[in-house]
This record gives C-alpha cells, sequence and structure tokens, in this order.
C-alpha cells in the first residue's frame, strides 16, 4: 500500500448517508480522517461477530470507540446495550474519554472497564436482581490483597505446607493458585497437579501435600467467605461460578447486551474466555455480538496465562468476519520494516500479515554494535544526554532532559553494567521492575541457593530438617527425581554425612562432580559452625552444578563470580543483600515522582511493562543470544507444555522471544 492510496482511502463519498457522521467526528479525531479500513470497520454491519486485527499504532482505540458512537448514533442502539472491555485501567479510561468526545455527553451509559471491573458490575447486578446468588461467591468491600497473603500465610504454616510454597519451582504457592485460577482450573484440578507433580516433596508425611492443600483451600475459601476477605480474582470467579450454576442469572446476562467490544484479545486467558462463551454462547442466536480486536503478534503475556490462539482461532469458535487495520500512524518506515522483518520468522505461529508506515521520513532505526556491555552503557549514556541536551528548553545550560529517552530491557542480568554505571556517574534514574535493583540475587539459582543458605546458618532449634533440605535442593541441583530424594533422606532423623550424599548424588553419572559435591555440603557445615570458610569457593561450586550451567547464562555466571569474590564472609553477603533492598524500596518513591513529572530521570523498564505506551526515543539493551533472546527460550512440544501448565511453570518460547522484539520496536516513536 503506498502513500498516494492511503490517502486516497480516506475519502467518504458526498452521497454516503453516513457523511455527517464522519464530518461530526473528525474534529474530534483531531481533525483527521478515517482511512478506508477504519471506515470499513466502522460501519460493518454486524452480521457475524467481528474480529479486527489490529496491528500497532493503527488508530485501533479511535476506531472501536467510533464504532460504538457508530452503532448509538447511526445505527440506534441504547447505550446501556454496549460493553467496552480491555486489560488495563489506563486503557478503559482512554476508551471512555474518547466515547464521551464522540457522543458529545458528559458521561455515558456505555460500559466500559477492565475485565476484573466489567465482570464485578455483571456480578452486581445480579446480586440486586437474583439476592440469592451472593452466597455463591466471595463478597466485601474494596480488594485487600494484604489480608488475602497474611491469611494464606498462616494456613501454609498451619497445613504445614512450606515445601509447596518454597520449594516447588520459581513461583510460591500464592502465585501458583492465582496463576491456575486465571487458567480456569478448578480446586479439584489444581490439587490433582499438585498430587502428579509435587506430592514426592514430602513423601515422608502420612498426608500427601496434595491433600492438605485441598483442605486448607476449603478453609480459607470459607474464611475469606465469612470476613469479607476479596481479592480481584474474585471478580471473575464469582461470576463464572454463578454463570455455571444458574439458568435464570446465566440467560438474563446473556440478553444484557448487544455488543461487548474486547481490546487486547490476544492477552485473553482461559477464565477469561469461560465468562465470554457462557455470556456469549456459540450455540444460541439471540446474545450479543463480539467485537474483538487485537493482534496475535503482540501477545507477550504467557507467563500469567495469555492464550494467543484465542484471537488466531476465534474464527473456529464464532462465526466470524475479519478485517484488519494495518497502517501504522504512531512509528516511522524505518521502525515499521524492522519490526516486519522480525516477526516473519514466526511464519507457523501467526495469522499472515504486514504493517505499512503513514510516516516514510524522519527518526530511524539501527543496530549499535558494541563489544561489552560496559562501552553499551556508555554509548546509551552519551546518546541520551545528547538527546535530552537537545530538548531541554533552559538555554545556556548544559542540564540534559533525561525524561526523553527510555531504556527496555528482557532481564536483570542485561542492565548489571548499565547501572553500575549510571551510579558511577551519578545519573538519575528510575527502574518500574524494583526486583531487578536486587542484582545476583533476582536470578533464580542464586536467590534460592541464598535462601536455604540463611535458612541453614540461623536455625538453632531444627538443624536437621535444614540439613535435608541442603541435601534436597543440591540433589535437585543435579537433576535427581524427587521420589528418589525422598527415598534417600528417608524419614530425616539419621545424619547424612556429605560423603554419603555425594554418592547418592553422583551414582551412575557425574562422578566426576562427586568431589565438588563433597567440598560443598562440607563448605556449608563449616560456614553454618563459624568456621573459616571461603564464600567465593561455596559459590563457584554451585556454579558448576548442572543446574546453574543449563539454567544461567555465561554472562550471568561470570557477573554472580565477578561479585560474590569482593565476600570475604557471610556477613558481607547479608550486609549486601541488605543495601540492595533498601535501595528497592526507595525506589517507589522515585517512581511517583518521576511520573508525576517532578523528577528528572533516565527511565528504565522491561519490554513487558512497555507494552500500550509509545516514546519519543528508545533503546533497546542486549539484544545478544542468550539475552534477546533469552536463553530459556526453547521450542516445546504439546506434552512439554500441558505439563508445565500443570506445574504453573508456563515455558519461555521463541515465538514468544520474537514477539517482545517486535513489541519493543512497535512501542516507539523513534529509536
Amino acid at each position: 500500500m503506498t502513500y498516494e492510496s492511503i490517502k486516497e482511502e480516506q475519502m467518504i463519498s458526498d452521497f454516503d448517508e453516513d457523511k455527517g457522521f464522519f464530518e461530526f467526528l473528525k474534529p474530534k479525531n483531531d481533525n483527521n480522517d478515517f482511512n478506508r479500513e477504519q471506515v470499513e470497520a466502522i460501519r460493518y454491519n454486524m452480521q457475524k461477530n467481528l474480529r479486527i486485527i489490529a496491528g500497532a499504532g493503527s488508530g485501533k482505540t479511535q476506531t472501536i470507540c467510533a464504532k460504538a458512537a457508530y452503532l448509538v448514533m447511526m445505527k440506534d442502539i441504547p447505550e446501556e446495550k454496549v460493553a467496552m472491555v480491555t486489560f488495563t485501567k489506563k486503557a478503559a479510561e482512554e476508551m471512555r474519554e474518547r466515547v464521551i468526545s464522540f457522543l458529545e455527553e458528559e458521561r455515558t451509559k456505555v460500559a466500559i472497564g477492565t475485565f476484573h471491573s466489567f465482570f464485578k458490575k455483571l456480578y452486581d447486578e445480579l446480586k440486586k436482581r437474583f439476592p440469592y446468588v451472593e452466597t455463591i461467591g466471595v463478597n466485601g468491600g474494596k480488594v485487600d490483597e494484604r489480608k488475602y497473603n497474611i491469611k494464606l500465610k498462616e494456613l501454609i504454616r498451619k497445613y504445614s505446607l512450606r515445601k509447596l510454597d518454597e520449594d516447588a519451582g520459581e513461583k510460591n504457592l500464592n502465585e501458583k493458585i492465582s496463576y491456575w485460577t486465571n487458567m480456569g482450573f478448578s480446586l479439584k484440578e489444581m490439587t490433582e497437579h499438585i498430587e502428579k507433580h509435587f506430592d514426592l516433596l514430602d513423601s515422608t508425611n502420612k498426608e500427601p501435600l496434595s491433600q492438605k492443600f485441598y483442605q486448607m483451600m476449603l478453609e480459607f475459601n470459607e474464611t475469606r467467605k465469612r470476613n469479607n476477605i476479596v481479592i480481584f480474582d474474585d471478580y471473575m470467579i464469582n461470576l463464572l461460578h454463578v454463570l455455571e450454576n444458574d439458568k435464570e442469572a446465566r440467560e438474563y446476562i446473556q440478553q444484557r447486551f448487544n455488543y461487548i467490544f474486547i481490546d487486547e484479545f490476544q492477552d485473553t486467558n482461559p477464565l477469561q474466555m469461560k465468562i465470554i462463551q457462557l455470556i456469549c454462547p456459540n450455540d444460541i442466536e439471540d446474545v450479543a455480538k463480539l467485537i474483538i480486536v487485537g493482534d496475535d503478534d503482540q501477545s507477550i503475556y504467557y507467563f500469567r496465562g495469555a492464550q494467543p490462539k484465542y484471537i488466531k482461532e476465534f474464527d473456529q469458535i464464532y462465526e466470524t468476519h475479519t478485517l484488519t487495520l494495518m497502517t501504522n500512524y504512531r512509528s516511522t518506515a524505518k521502525i515499521v520494516q524492522a519490526g516486519n522483518r522480525v516477526i516473519a520468522y514466526n511464519a507457523e505461529d501467526r495469522i499472515q500479515k504486514s504493517m505499512e508506515p503513514f510516516h516514510k521520513s524522519e527518526g530511524d532505526c539501527f543496530i549499535q554494535p558494541l563489544s561489552n556491555p560496559e562501552k553499551e552503557a556508555e554509548w546509551i549514556i552519551n546518546r541520551a544526554q545528547r538527546i535530552g541536551v537537545n530538548h531541554n528548553d533552559v538555554e545556556k545550560e548544559w542540564s540534559p532532559d533525561y525524561t526523553k529517552s527510555v531504556v527496555l530491557y528482557r532481564s536483570a542480568t542485561q542492565i548489571k553494567t548499565f547501572l553500575y554505571e549510571l551510579e558511577a556517574q551519578n545519573i538519575p534514574f528510575v527502574i518500574e521492575a524494583n526486583d531487578d535493583l536486587m542484582g545476583i540475587f533476582s536470578l533464580d539459582v542464586f536467590k534460592r541457593a541464598y535462601r536455604y543458605w540463611s535458612r541453614f546458618y540461623n536455625e538453632e532449634v531444627n538443624k536437621r530438617a535444614q540439613w535435608n533440605n541442603i541435601i534436597a535442593e543440591t540433589s535437585y541441583a543435579f537433576y535427581k527425581k524427587k521420589q528418589e530424594v525422598a527415598n534417600f533422606i528417608g524419614d530425616g532423623y539419621l545424619y547424612l554425612d556429605p560423603k554419603k550424599v555425594a554418592d547418592f548424588i553422583c551414582e551412575n553419572k557425574n562422578i566426576d562432580k562427586k568431589s565438588l559435591v563433597i567440598e560443598y555440603l562440607e563448605d556449608l557445615v563449616k560456614l553454618k559452625n563459624k568456621k573459616s570458610v571461603s564464600i567465593s569457593g561455596i559459590i563457584n561450586k554451585l556454579l558448576k552444578f548442572p543446574v546453574s550451567e543449563n539454567q544461567l547464562t555465561a554472562d550471568e555466571i561470570k557477573w554472580i563470580e565477578k561479585e560474590t569474590s569482593q565476600f570475604s564472609s557471610w556477613e558481607d553477603v547479608v550486609k549486601r543483600f541488605n543495601e540492595l533492598d533498601k535501595k528497592k524500596k526507595e525506589m517507589t518513591s522515585k517512581l511517583e515522582k518521576y511520573h508525576d513529572g517532578t523528577y528528572n530521570a533516565l527511565y528504565l523498564l522491561t519490554i513487558h511493562k512497555s507494552k500500550g505506551l509509545s516514546f519519543p526515543n528508545v533503546f533497546l539493551i542486549g539484544v545478544y543470544d542468550e539475552g534477546l533472546p533469552s536463553k530459556r527460550a526453547t521450542k516445546v512440544t504439546s506434552t512439554v507444555l500441558k505439563e508445565s501448565i500443570e506445574k504453573a511453570e508456563p515455558p519461555t518460547t521463541l515465538e514468544e522471544e520474537r514477539r517482545l522484539m517486535y513489541g519493543a520496536k512497535r512501542w516507539c516513536e523513534i529509536v
């Protein structure tokens, strides 16, 4: 599509009966005409459900808000029969403001909100109409995550589920419950997952972890109902249970709307999809039509349950008409073209399409090859300062406006040197992912080891149990199976010396690492007994374990080695942890000032957090193998995928890494 054809496609005939509508909206659309793709979507007669594949910067928000106004103004649909759902409060507020502007009203009866707020609205409506449904859900006033977390921790202790909370993978039990909930699993299914994958963590106990978890959740849910302890997930679960179990309530909701818009549909999770299909079943004619909007190429939240298959396979679920918005008005041609090249490699895992740039000049997009992280940090800082000085309104003063630039990154490892250089040069910065300020303590392998070392070092009462935890963790680091480890440790009453443990861990394979395991365990015993021992020696041995070699990149290993070489005692390790934790807490207030516009700082955030935002100048750091794409990115079979979801450990795929790179480019105005 050429620039000239784009201009031509903005034309609306003088004979069109809705010409006045589009002329009415033009001043409210930044005095821009809608292009032909947008007009086609706005005008579509909704004989079928509508899927709009909308690329980044294609004006999708203006288009769907204009379509909502079109339904009200041109098709005489009552405002209260239209709903618009999205994923963030900011996006919902933007929609609301635009719809109000298009309709020229002070407020609108169009139901606009996030999934959580929309589903809560429907549940509250049902409670007024059918008061008995209140008994089905967890009810209360404001969301109180703090009370929820306190009560859950209390019950984890009561039911002796610490191993399930702390030793069953990267996610703690709270995070597992939330992930499984959003994947649409029932309590029965969650219990089955635990039985299948985690019961062996505590095989010596007469009552399996899965059964203790089930009993705990029954008590937890009853306690929450009784004390009105509500979290955001309840807004969805409450509605799901009512719609599943009450025919009268379900039929009422199915007739509540004529049209439901769902934005960013590629981020929909199984729980949300279940509810959507109950509200708009595909086998009943007289229910709301769906207008879903999104782009499978922008799906980057698989780790928290988002399923891009729902937008790709929507036409297999519903009778569907598909339209596209493929003109990018946000970025320059070079940025759009670079994004197209990257995402094209996902050929077998996407809806085929290509974005066209509206802007043909200005801006740039290039790769700056640099020999090491130090030079990368120096180059970015110098460039950001030059950009900031050029934009600064203060004449005759060299005071860079750092807010003109943003640095995007994939993981904490990629910014370690950059953070060091910022602090060394006393350059103000803010970072959204505060955990990334924890340095090597944010790396899963080291974070987990530090936690177990700390417990072992500090425990004075139940020393044998903590020693057995060290044995188990060391065994898992050599990929010993949970059942094998449980059988070896037995009832936990016998002391297992390092040589015996090493024989067990290194039998059949890893024979060459037997002395390494013995020395590692003996060093930890010395540490516990306050005897002289090399901290860096303990850590270097950990880095030679199979789990470290497989999960850590070469860059991460060097980072840990360099940072820990300065530790001469255990107290030094603890001191460094506390220093970083303090910085993490201080960052919260700096971020508030930055977002209020009162703090001039360079903005660092992950690619995931940057989604939906746009910036004038973007630096994408750490674009190298094992950085972006991540070392953990892999191709997975359906069997491995199923098992990973059951464990609440969704894998990182190469396709999603490409979508991250694509997104990092598309959310920029200039690179």
